[in-house]
Order: structure tokens, then C-alpha cells, then sequence
């Protein structure tokens, strides 16, 4: 038993809970996790219920297997049957069901945290407050894209706290989704004056290009591509504002821009194998409209002149200098 195993039981010996779960903590933050768990089981048994939230929060976020797709939820349970109106592990369960692909069970847990915050738990206290909580369900919603609902949650919160550059970028947002696109441009123009967001920049572009705006809509898409070398895994948001950058280009009638573009944004997806459906009809569309431009003979392809092609001379010279090894080789027994 190592010392700092030792210390931890002393502490929870003498019930000073609160240091040995600091102790378990710091044992964490040295990546120390064999200490961290041990420490964290012994104040289960000890029925230290704020344990139980942390080996969760542990399967959560941290652990590489997250317990093997588990994502903490059994901890999560075993502390809402004790403390069922848990504001705190409530959301966290949430995430759980919502990392699992349960969107509505995880909605519903949210909404549950949201009705009980008025009379939480006397043992805890919220970690976080309640327009936050509400913020949280409406991007729960927009990754369920569930974007009706989302609106009419983001018009809930600005009835009741007014608005924020966070509940004005998502509310623009979702106006743009929900068709509403001036009204939309209102909403993300106050979010992007406070700070500039990937998805404030995309959002405005969409906007403007629905509403065939497609000088002011470029502008936009062209501040999408400052971000996207630090997009991870989101190929939806990175095709939307390239293959519209090279729409826009067309619509100006500039052949030689949109021709990049439907580049970039062809050989990007060839990249990517199997594309979801919705995808996949972008490739098309991309496809197509590249031979569109090209039968047109206004522009070169660039990228197709970087490729290198062998003259007829030096072709029929490689040809005959492979059929020479061919027969040398069948000569010695190859």
C-alpha cells in the first residue's frame, strides 16, 4: 500500500472527505491514476457521494475506453438513486446518454436538471447557473439539429435574461436554419461585433447566400477559411463553406475561383471515402459543375496543368525499355 493510499484512509478514518478527494485529485493531475481510482473507491465505501460523481465525470471525459462506451452513466445512476433531483449529476447524465446517441433521453434529462434547480439538493450546489443550464439544452438540440426547438428555447432565454453574444450567435443561427434570413443577419452581426466565431462567419454567409448576396456572402465563407485548419472532424461545416465559396464564384461568374474551390472541395471528399448522403450529392453537385465550367473553355484547370505527362516519344522508349526487361527476365527463369 503505497503512502499516499495510506494518508487517503486516515483522512476518510477521521472523516475529512473533502482532503482526501483533493488528494485523489492531485494524484490525477500526475496521471497517477491507479492512486486516483483506489482513493475514489474507498470514499465510495465510505458513502461519500461526491466520489461517485467524480469516477463518472473520470469515465466521462478522461479515460481513453471511457469504461468501454459506459461514459460514467453507472456512477451516475448509482448517485440519482440517492439524490434523485441532483442538479449537477443530472446534466451529467445527460451527456452520458447524449455520448451514447440517445438524444432525447439525454434532452430529457436536461429538462429535469432545469425544472429542479429551484429546489436542488441542500448537499450540493449547482456548478452552474441557470441561463447556463438552458444554453447547454439549446446546443444539446442544435447537435440533434433539432433546430425548431432550439429557436423557441433561445426565445425563452431572451424572455428571461436577455441576450448574450453566445444566445445571439445561436439564435441567428437558427433563424438562418429555420429560413429566416434577415432576420437572422440582425442577430449574428451583434454576436460577431462582440468577438468572431466560425460559426457566426458561416451562419452570415448562409444568410446572405440564401438571400442571393453572393459578393457579401464570399466575403464571409473566406473568414470560414482562417479556422479551418483547427476543425476537427466537423466535415460538414468545412465542405458547407467551400463548396458555397465556389457557388458564389459562379454566381459572380468568376470560372478561374470557382474552379479552386470545387478543387479544394472535390478533392477534400475524395479524401474521406464513403460520404453520408447529404455529402454526396455536394460531391455530385461540385463534380458537375466543374465540367460545366470546363466545357465552357473560359478557364485551365490548374491543378489538372501541374500533372506531368511523358511525351509520345519518351512514352514509346519507356515501352520498349519494359519489354526488354520483360524478356531478359523470362530469359533467367523469372
Amino acid at each position: 500500500m503505497s503512502d499516499i493510499i495510506k494518508k487517503a484512509k486516515e483522512d476518510i478514518e477521521k472523516e475529512n472527505y473533502k482532503d482526501a478527494l483533493i488528494l485523489a485529485r492531485k494524484r490525477h493531475s500526475k496521471d497517477d491514476i491507479n492512486d486516483y481510482i483506489s482513493i475514489l473507491d474507498l470514499l465510495i465505501e465510505a458513502n461519500y457521494l461526491p466520489a461517485l460523481e467524480e469516477k463518472g465525470i473520470y469515465y466521462q471525459y478522461y479515460d481513453e475506453t471511457h469504461d468501454n462506451g459506459d461514459y460514467g452513466e453507472k456512477y451516475f445512476n448509482e448517485y440519482l438513486e440517492l439524490q434523485p433531483n441532483s442538479i449537477n449529476v443530472l446534466c451529467d447524465k445527460a451527456m452520458s446518454r447524449f455520448n451514447k446517441g440517445d438524444i432525447d433521453e439525454s434532452l430529457k434529462y436536461m429538462q429535469n436538471a432545469y425544472k429542479n434547480y429551484s429546489n436542488y439538493s441542500k448537499i450540493e450546489k449547482p456548478r452552474i447557473s441557470k441561463k447556463e443550464l438552458l444554453i447547454s439544452k439549446i446546443e444539446l438540440l442544435i447537435k440533434a439539429k433539432r433546430y425548431e426547438d432550439a429557436l423557441t428555447h433561445l426565445n425563452n432565454y431572451e424572455n428571461q435574461f436577455g441576450g448574450s453574444q453566445k444566445s445571439d450567435l445561436y439564435k441567428g443561427q437558427m433563424l438562418q436554419k429555420n429560413g429566416k434570413n434577415e432576420e437572422a443577419l440582425v442577430y449574428l452581426e451583434k454576436s460577431l461585433l462582440e468577438e468572431d466565431t466560425l460559426i457566426g462567419f458561416n451562419a452570415k454567409g448562409d444568410a446572405l447566400f440564401e438571400l442571393e448576396r453572393y459578393e457579401d456572402a464570399l466575403k464571409e465563407y473566406r473568414n470560414c477559411l482562417d479556422y479551418e485548419s483547427k476543425i476537427e472532424g466537423d466535415l460538414e461545416l468545412v465542405t458547407n463553406f467551400n463548396y458555397k465559396a465556389a457557388f458564389c464564384c459562379v454566381k459572380l461568374e468568376d470560372d478561374k475561383n470557382a474552379i479552386k474551390f470545387l478543387n479544394k472541395t472535390i478533392n477534400m471528399l475524395n479524401e474521406h471515402g464513403r460520404l453520408p448522403k447529404d455529402i454526396e450529392s455536394i460531391y455530385q453537385k461540385c463534380s458537375f459543375e466543374k465540367e460545366r465550367i470546363m466545357k465552357k473553355g473560359t478557364v485551365e484547370d490548374e491543378e489538372f496543368r501541374k500533372t506531368k505527362f511523358f511525351s509520345t516519344k519518351n512514352s514509346f522508349i519507356i515501352l520498349i525499355i519494359v519489354l526488354i526487361l520483360y524478356i531478359l527476365l523470362k530469359m533467367n527463369g523469372y
